[in-house]
C-alpha cells in the first residue's frame, strides 16, 4: 500500500511528464519546415508523415493546407505508394469541408494526378500493380470528382472577400470543364455531366474516341456554347464552362483579355481553315494547272464567315459575332496590353496566311512589330509575305541516270540560281566506323546518323563532308499576285549515284538547301528461319546484280558494370553477291545482336 508521500510524488512526476509531452509537440510552422526539408534531402517518408499529420488536422492553417497536401501526395509518388493517394486525400477533403482553398487543390490533384490502377477482388488501387488485378482508366471518374469539388467549393468562394482569388478559382474551374475535352474531344461538352453519381471506373482510354471535326447539332450546324444566365439553367457542359469564364471576369474585370484569347483559340480550333490541316492539299502551292471551286477558294473568304471540318463533312458558312474568333482577336488587338495584344495581332496574321489573304497577314505582322517589336519571329513570318522567298519539298531518292525532279515553292521572286554540291558519302561512311570502333564511353548519336548530314552540313558547318560542286543552273520564275505561292516541278543535271546538296538561291531572297539521295542500285531484305536473305538490283531496271559487293557493319552497345560508360562491339564483313544478285546468311555470319 502507497503512503501519501509517495502517492503525491507520483503524481508530480506525472505532471512533469505531461508537460515534458506538451513541450516536445511540434508547432505546425516548425513542423511544415522539417517536411519541406526532409522532401528537398530526399528523406520523403519523413516528410509525408509531418505532411500527413499537418493536412489531416481540421485546425491545420486554411491558406496552407492545400499545399500540404499536394506535397503530401508528391511524396507518396516518390515512396511508390500511390495507392494510399485516395484514402488519404478523401480524409484531408473530410476534414476540411469548409475550406474552399481545399477543395479546389484536392480538384487539381484529381486533374493531374496518375489517372490509372487495378481492380483487385473488387477493390480500386490507384497506380501501377505488377501483374495483378483488371487496368482501368480512370480520367473519366477523376474529371467528375475534381467538377464535384469545384462545385462544393463554389458557394463558399463567392462569399470569399478576396475577389481576386475567387476570379482564379472561377478560371480554373472552367479549365476543369475543358480537361480532357478539347481539341477532337470537344464534342464531350455537349454533355450536362451528372454531378450527383460518379462513373464506374473504365477500362477503356477516354481518348480514344475523338471525332474528325466539329460537332454539328440534329440540322448539321455547328454546335456553339453561349453564355446561360445561372450555372443552374446550363443546358451542357459546354456552357457551364462558359458560366465559369464569365465568373472568372466579373470578380476580376483583368482577366477578360485572358479568357477572350482562350475562347478564340478554342473556336479557332473547331471552326478555322486549319481544321482542315489533314487535307494538306488545301495549303501547299498549286501548279498552273490546279483550280479551286469558289467554296473552297480560302482567299475569298470574309471576316464573318469561315470554311471548317465539321463531324458532318467540310463546309463554308458565316459566323455569329458572338462566336467570330477574328473579332475577338481583333478586339484584343486592340484593347489588351503587353503580351496579350501582341498574342492577338500574331493569332490574326497566322490565321490569314492560313486563308491565304497574304496582305492582311503582312498588315499585323507589321502591327504587331511597329507595337511591340520584334521578339517573337516577326519580322522572319513578314518577310516570308512580302519579300522573295522558296523552299524545296521533301524529296525522296532518285535512280541514277534520270536527273531528279525536285519540288519547289516559291512566292514573289522572278529567278532563282540553283548549285548541287556533292557530299564524300564513302568518307562519311568511313569515319562512322573508325568512330564505332574506337568505342567511345558515351555514343554521340549526331556522328553515327547518316540522315543527320544535312543538318552538320547546313547548320553546323561541318564542311569536311562537301566535295566539288557537281552542277550550276539557273530558272525564270513567274510569280502569282497576292504573294500566292507558285510550285514548279525542277529538273537537276544530276544523274551519277551518290549524295548532293542542293541549294536554291532566290534573287533578292532567301537561301533553300536539300540533301538529295541518287542511287544506282537498291538492297532488299528479306528475313527467313534463322537466316536473312538480300536482294542487289539495278535501281532503274531492277534486274539483279551479279557478284556486287556488299559491306556489313555492325555494332551493339554494353553498358559497363553499374557505371554511366558502355563498350562498343562491332562487327564488319564483306560479301559477293551470286549469279542472282542474292546474298543469304546465317545465324553465325550476320549475329542478331
Amino acid at each position: 500500500m502507497f503512503s501519501k508521500r509517495r502517492l503525491a510524488v507520483g503524481l508530480v512526476c506525472f505532471s512533469f511528464l505531461g508537460l515534458w509531452l506538451m513541450a516536445a509537440e511540434v508547432e505546425p510552422g516548425k513542423m511544415r519546415q522539417r517536411a519541406q526539408k526532409a522532401e528537398k534531402e530526399g528523406n520523403f517518408k519523413i516528410a509525408y508523415d509531418d505532411y500527413r499529420k499537418l493536412a489531416l488536422d481540421p485546425k491545420d492553417d486554411p491558406a496552407q493546407v492545400g499545399d500540404d497536401l499536394t506535397h503530401a501526395i508528391q511524396c507518396l509518388r516518390q515512396l511508390n505508394r500511390i495507392d494510399e493517394v485516395d484514402e488519404f486525400r478523401d480524409k484531408v477533403i473530410e476534414a476540411h469541408e469548409a475550406n474552399w482553398r481545399l477543395l479546389q487543390t484536392a480538384a487539381k490533384t484529381f486533374l493531374h494526378g496518375d489517372s490509372q490502377g487495378f481492380i483487385v477482388a473488387g477493390k480500386f488501387y490507384r497506380g501501377y500493380r505488377r501483374g495483378e488485378g483488371r487496368y482501368v482508366y480512370t480520367l473519366p471518374r477523376d474529371r467528375q470528382r475534381a467538377l464535384q469539388l469545384y462545385v462544393q467549393a463554389m458557394p463558399l468562394a463567392i462569399d470569399d472577400a478576396d475577389k481576386n482569388a475567387v476570379s482564379y478559382f472561377f478560371y480554373e474551374f472552367g479549365q476543369a470543364w475543358m480537361h480532357g475535352a478539347s481539341g477532337n474531344q470537344a464534342w464531350r461538352l455537349q454533355i450536362l455531366t451528372d454531378l450527383k453519381e460518379l462513373p464506374d471506373y473504365d477500362d477503356v482510354h477516354w481518348s480514344g474516341s475523338g471525332t474528325s471535326g466539329a460537332a454539328v447539332d440534329a440540322e448539321g450546324n455547328p454546335v456553339y456554347h453561349k453564355v446561360p444566365a445561372t450555372f443552374a439553367e446550363a443546358q451542357s457542359d459546354g456552357e457551364r464552362w462558359r458560366w465559369t469564364q464569365a465568373q472568372s471576369v466579373a470578380f476580376n474585370p483583368d482577366w477578360k483579355s485572358q479568357i477572350q484569347l482562350e475562347f478564340a483559340d478554342f473556336l479557332r480550333q473547331q471552326f478555322d481553315v486549319q481544321s482542315m490541316a489533314q487535307y494538306n492539299w488545301f495549303f501547299r502551292g498549286q501548279n498552273d494547272n490546279e483550280k479551286q471551286t469558289p467554296t473552297y477558294a480560302l482567299e475569298t473568304l470574309g471576316e464573318d464567315e469561315t470554311l471548317a471540318k465539321l463531324a458532318t463533312g467540310i463546309k463554308r458558312f458565316k459566323l455569329p459575332d458572338e462566336f467570330n474568333f477574328i473579332k475577338i482577336y481583333q478586339s484584343l488587338a486592340a484593347e489588351a496590353k503587353f503580351d496579350l495584344g501582341r498574342q492577338g495581332l500574331q493569332r490574326l496574321a497566322s490565321l490569314f496566311t492560313d486563308r491565304r489573304q497574304y496582305d492582311k497577314a503582312a498588315e499585323y505582322w507589321q502591327k504587331s512589330i511597329a507595337k511591340f517589336g520584334t521578339n517573337h519571329g516577326e519580322r522572319e513570318a513578314l518577310n516570308q509575305i512580302i519579300k522573295n522567298w522558296g523552299r524545296f519539298d521533301h524529296a525522296t531518292v532518285f535512280p541514277a541516270g534520270t536527273g531528279p525532279q525536285l519540288e519547289y515553292v516559291y512566292r514573289n521572286g522572278q529567278r532563282v540560281e540553283f548549285e548541287a554540291w556533292e557530299i564524300k558519302v564513302p568518307q562519311l561512311l568511313d569515319d562512322i566506323k573508325a568512330y564505332m570502333k574506337s568505342s567511345p564511353n558515351q555514343l554521340d548519336w549526331n556522328k553515327v546518323n547518316i540522315q543527320h548530314i544535312g543538318h552538320r552540313l547546313v547548320f553546323e558547318q561541318d564542311l569536311k563532308y562537301l566535295g566539288a560542286r557537281a552542277a550550276q543552273w539557273g530558272l525564270d520564275l513567274q510569280p502569282r499576285p497576292n504573294h500566292f505561292d507558285r510550285r514548279v516541278t525542277v529538273t537537276t543535271p544530276l544523274q551519277k549515284a551518290g549524295a548532293y546538296l542542293v541549294t536554291a538561291k532566290m534573287a533578292n531572297g532567301n537561301i533553300s538547301r536539300i540533301i538529295v539521295w541518287v542511287a544506282d542500285t537498291v538492297i532488299a531484305k528479306k528475313q527467313l528461319d534463322k537466316q536473312a536473305w538480300y536482294f542487289v538490283a539495278d535501281a532503274v531496271t531492277g534486274k539483279p546484280v551479279p557478284k556486287a559487293n556488299v559491306e556489313f557493319f555492325g555494332w551493339k552497345q554494353t553498358q559497363i558494370g553499374n557505371t554511366n560508360k558502355y563498350k562498343i562491339t562491332t562487327s564488319n564483313f564483306a560479301e559477293n553477291t551470286d549469279a542472282d544478285g542474292q546474298i543469304v546468311l546465317g545465324p553465325q555470319r550476320l549475329n542478331q545482336e
